[in-house]
């Protein structure tokens, strides 16, 4: 707490060079809607006793009203409310998704302040993407909406500074992840993100700090991780890139943070008919084995995009926590895996330019199992269709198909056909305005 008043302090500070009052110069008014039909059967892998079956279908529905403002002397707000719920569900608040205020240009040129509500993401979001954060989910089950959820932003205090004579940006941000009232210690989210960006080539480090607060007896864990990623695209149709993070840092009983996260992807795009893009990628999240004394598993701070590097199945049946930490299937409260690698092939095509396709499979490997289960975890086939049907309206449809390898077999310990395939269809219509 003592850390965020001085922080605020030094702002106020730096606010009194920027002239009291900011008169309106323009306001916009807009938002969108998405509503989504969704039918997800077999999602914790494992058939049902009984003769209802195992699918969920539901009607979703999120709505978002923004009001942003353009002020003199560089200084600029922005407010978005947001209702999520499932039809028929009882009525929700109407929750603040975004709530802040931007000035730009802040002492010297290209130095930037946002303070409020916002969304924060660095680099693919690997560490640090907005995760889902909604508190009050519209149901019980919040895993159903760990991967579609809209409410991702952080409050949060972020510098950015941009260099006029070097290619180079700097951006610093503090987050209050849990405000613990009459407790020393915070939950408190702290990155440092220097993006690099040359002419076909980005070099992008970065530091995240995780503060999760005091814990007994007196103990004060903290969550580093030092990442690094670099994209390269040596010619216009193809692109290079990989990720690597490292995390440190002390937990509790003593213990030491030493997971590890690899991704890595490439591109092409053929210069033919219906513009055809292939795309390769490898993610790699580090296990615990059962003899580890130390924090050797991954552990996934604020990720997003997560079921670009899983699958949009596995990601909520199996990695809802993120990737590498395995959902609890077999309802033993035993974890029997950690750790994941994700080998991914993609396709995408353009019949015509409002419709677009994409086919995605992914080969998932647990890093480290349990006695007497098998680290094959599955393969799992994606296909997407978009349409654009206006400038503002654009319809989708998701299919997928999960089938589950022989750990699901090894955990749910088959018996009478018990552990079963995952598969969902989800359509979309989203319009903005």
């Amino acid at each position: 707490m003592k850390k965020t008043i001085m922080i605020l302090a030094a702002i106020m500070l730096c606010g009194l060079v920027v002239p009291a009052f900011s008169a309106v110069e323009n306001v916009k008014v807009g938002g969108d809607i998405v509503v989504k039909g969704i039918y997800r059967n077999n999602f914790d892998l494992t058939k049902k006793a009984g003769t209802n079956g195992d699918g969920e279908s539901y009607l979703y529905t999120g709505a978002r009203v923004y009001v942003s403002a353009e002020l003199s002397n560089n200084v600029s707000a922005m407010v978005r409310f947001i209702n999520e719920r499932d039809w028929g569900q009882t009525a929700r608040d109407i929750d603040l998704d975004l709530a802040y205020i931007k000035v730009a240009d802040l002492l010297v040129p290209g130095l930037n302040l946002t303070v409020g509500r916002q969304e924060i993401q660095i680099a693919d979001g690997l560490v640090v993407g907005s995760q889902y954060r909604d508190a009050n989910p519209p149901v019980a089950n919040i895993s159903k909406y760990y991967d579609y959820g809209l409410q991702k932003a952080f409050d949060a205090i972020k510098l950015d500074y941009a260099f006029t004579a070097a290619p180079v940006s700097i951006c610093a941000f503090k987050a209050k992840i849990n405000e613990l009232y009459n407790q020393p210690s915070d939950g408190d989210l702290y990155g440092l993100d220097i993006p690099i960006k040359l002419e076909k080539l980005i070099i992008n480090p970065y530091y995240v700090r995780y503060e999760v607060g005091k814990q007994p007896p007196n103990v004060y864990p903290t969550l580093d991780t030092a990442g690094l990623k670099v994209a390269w695209s040596p010619l216009e149709a193809l692109s290079i890139s990989g990720e690597y993070a490292k995390q440190f840092g002390d937990q509790t009983n003593n213990r030491d943070y030493e997971g590890w996260a690899l991704v890595l992807g490439v591109d092409y795009k053929f210069a033919t008919n219906m513009n055809p893009v292939v795309s390769v990628g490898y993610a790699d999240f580090s296990g615990q084995k059962a003899t580890d004394t130390d924090q050797k598993e991954w552990v996934p701070v604020f990720p997003s995009n997560i079921a670009s590097r899983v699958g949009k199945i596995a990601y909520p049946a199996l990695f809802s926590n993120g990737e590498g930490v395995f959902n609890d299937i077999a309802g033993t409260g035993t974890k029997n895996a950690s750790g994941v690698r994700a080998l991914k092939l993609g396709l995408g095509l353009q019949p015509t330019e409002k419709v677009g396709l994409t086919l995605d499979w992914f080969n998932l490997t647990a890093k480290e199992t349990a006695a007497g289960i098998d680290d094959s975890v599955g393969n799992e086939i994606d296909l997407g269709v978009n349409y654009a049907y206006s400038e503002d309206l654009s319809l989708g449809l998701d299919l997928g198909y999960l089938i589950a390898g022989s750990y699901v077999e090894d955990t749910v310990r088959k018996a009478n056909d018990k552990d079963k395939n995952a598969w969902q269809a989800i359509a979309t219509m989203k319009v903005a305005f």
